[in-house]
């Protein structure tokens, strides 16, 4: 006859081996820090609207819903925003100078931005999500500068 003991001990040994082979292989999640500068040199107060869109689908013009957004008043021709703990993926950054300080970015019938807009990548013309789009693979801390200036 088996001996109960033995045979528990193997099941025990068999389980955590298991579990840790789960837990080992188990992907590990990567955060990164991403500090934006956006430039207005031409101005000294005012306030800078920031956001990182993780889609296309709220690039550029649905900041509200981009899951990491930031605000900041200019101060020296400058802005500095922190956005910390963004997981690894496909990122691009939009901003724009609230000039008229209604907390939105104000556009034509066409759809054309009233106020200064940016985005990442130093792009010019249309935003277009394949033109600003950046990629985060590793733990990093990026510096990204937007210039918004006249």
């Amino acid at each position: 006859m088996v001996n109960r003991t033995k045979i528990m001990g193997l099941i025990l040994v068999f389980v955590f081996s298991f579990c840790s082979d789960l837990v080992s292989s188990a992907k590990e999640v990567i955060f990164s820090e991403i500090t934006v500068e956006v430039r207005c040199e031409d101005e000294d107060k005012g306030r800078v609207y920031v956001a990182l869109h993780d889609s296309e689908k709220t690039f550029p013009k649905k900041g509200n819903e981009a899951p990491h957004l930031a605000r900041a008043e200019i101060s020296k021709g400058k802005v500095k925003v922190t956005f910390k703990e963004v997981p690894g993926g496909t990122y691009a950054l939009s901003a724009f100078f609230d000039e008229n300080g209604n907390g939105k970015l104000d556009c034509n019938f066409l759809g054309i931005p009233k106020e200064r807009a940016g985005v990442s990548n130093n792009y010019s013309g249309l935003p277009k999500w394949v033109k600003s789009k950046f990629t985060i693979k590793s733990q990093t801390s990026l510096k990204i500068t937007i210039d918004l200036s006249k």
